[in-house]
C-alpha cells in the first residue's frame, strides 16, 4: 500500500486527523510509517472495523505511558492488529512511537489477520522493535531507495516477529511447546537469514540434529526443505511485488534467505513455480 493511502487508513482506524491525533513527526519508508505524536486527548479510539483498509500499528510510549482502557498500569507498548474497537489510555505528556504497516504485509499462513489488542511483554524482539523505531523519528538523513526498502523490510519483518509472539501466547500452553510447532515458528523468523539451517534450528530448539530429523520425517518432510520451501514463498512475494522492482535478481535472493540466485531459482523450481524473471514479469 502506498504511504499516502497508509495516512488514511490511520485517520480512518483513529477517526482523527494527524493534528488531531498530537502528530510531531512522521518518517515514511515505502509503504511503511512510523510517527511520533503528543496526544491532546486523554484517549484513542481505535476502530478500524469496515472503514479502512487493514491495518497493523504497534504503539509505544517513548515517555509517560499507555495502557488498554481498563487495564490496571501501563505497559511498555500496546499490539494494535484488530478489526475490533479498541481504547488506548495516555499519561499526561505521553511521547508515542508508532510503527504503521499494512496488516497484508505482516499476514500469511502462521499469522491470522486479526489478533486481540494486547499490551507487549518485555521480549526481546519488542525491545529492538522499540529501540530501532524510536531511532527513525529521532533522525533526518539522506534515503536512497536501498535504504528506504532495507527499512521496510525491517519493520515489516520485526512486526511480523511481534505478531508470532503475540499468537504463541494466545494458543493452550501445551499445543505452544510442540516441537513442531516451535520449529515452524522458528523457521518463519529466520527464513530470511542465509546462514540460518538445520543445526541452528536444532539448537534453537534444544534437541540433537537426528532427532529434528525424526521429527520432520514423521510428517514425510525435513527441516532442509521445509526452510527451502518458506524462503522461496517469500521469495515469490517479493518478486510479485511491484515496490522491489528496483532490487536485482540477486538482491531478491539474497533478502529472501538464499546464497545466490541459482539456488533461489532451484527452489521456486521445486515448488513447481515459474523462474523469476517469469515470476517478476507477470
Amino acid at each position: 500500500m502506498p504511504a499516502g493511502s497508509l495516512r488514511k487508513a490511520i485517520a480512518d482506524c483513529l477517526g482523527m486527523d494527524a493534528m488531531a491525533s498530537g502528530l510531531v513527526g512522521l518518517q515514511e519508508y515505502r509503504s511503511a510509517l512510523v510517527t511520533s505524536h503528543r496526544p491532546r486527548s486523554a484517549s484513542w479510539l481505535w476502530a478500524p472495523a469496515g472503514r479502512a483498509t487493514p491495518t497493523t500499528a504497534v504503539v509505544f510510549a517513548t515517555e509517560g505511558g499507555v495502557a488498554l482502557s481498563g487495564a490496571d498500569a501501563p505497559a511498555r507498548g500496546i499490539l494494535l492488529h484488530s478489526t475490533h474497537r479498541t481504547e488506548l489510555d495516555w499519561t499526561p505528556g505521553t511521547l508515542a512511537t508508532v510503527v504503521w504497516l499494512d496488516t497484508d504485509s505482516v499476514v500469511d499462513s502462521a499469522v491470522p489477520a486479526s489478533i486481540d489488542a494486547a499490551p507487549l511483554v518485555d521480549t526481546s524482539l519488542v525491545s529492538g522493535l522499540k529501540a530501532f523505531a524510536e531511532s527513525l523519528t529521532r533522525r533526518a538523513e539522506v534515503r536512497t531507495k536501498v535504504s528506504a526498502y532495507l527499512v521496510e523490510r525491517l519493520l515489516v519483518e520485526m512486526v511480523y516477529g511481534v505478531l508470532l509472539e503475540r499468537k504463541e501466547t494466545e494458543v493452550p500452553a501445551q499445543q505452544a511447546q510442540r516441537p513442531m510447532s516451535r520449529a515452524k515458528m522458528l523457521m518463519l523468523l529466520n527464513r530470511a537469514d542465509p546462514e540460518y539451517g538445520s543445526e541452528d534450528l536444532a539448537r534453537d530448539l534444544h534437541m540433537s540434529p537426528r532427532h529434528l530429523q525424526r521429527l520432520f520425517a514423521r510428517e514425510g518432510s525435513t527441516p532442509a526443505a521445509e526452510l527451502r520451501n518458506l524462503r522461496a514463498e517469500l521469495a515469490q512475494t517479493l518478486l510479485r511485488d511491484a515496490q522491489y522492482d528496483a532490487l536485482t535478481i540477486a538482491e531478491i535472493a539474497g533478502h529472501a534467505g538464499f546464497t545466490n540466485p541459482s539456488a533461489m531459482r532451484r527452489a521456486l523450481q521445486a515448488v513447481g513455480a515459474p523462474a523469476p524473471q517469469a515470476i517478476r514479469a507477470r
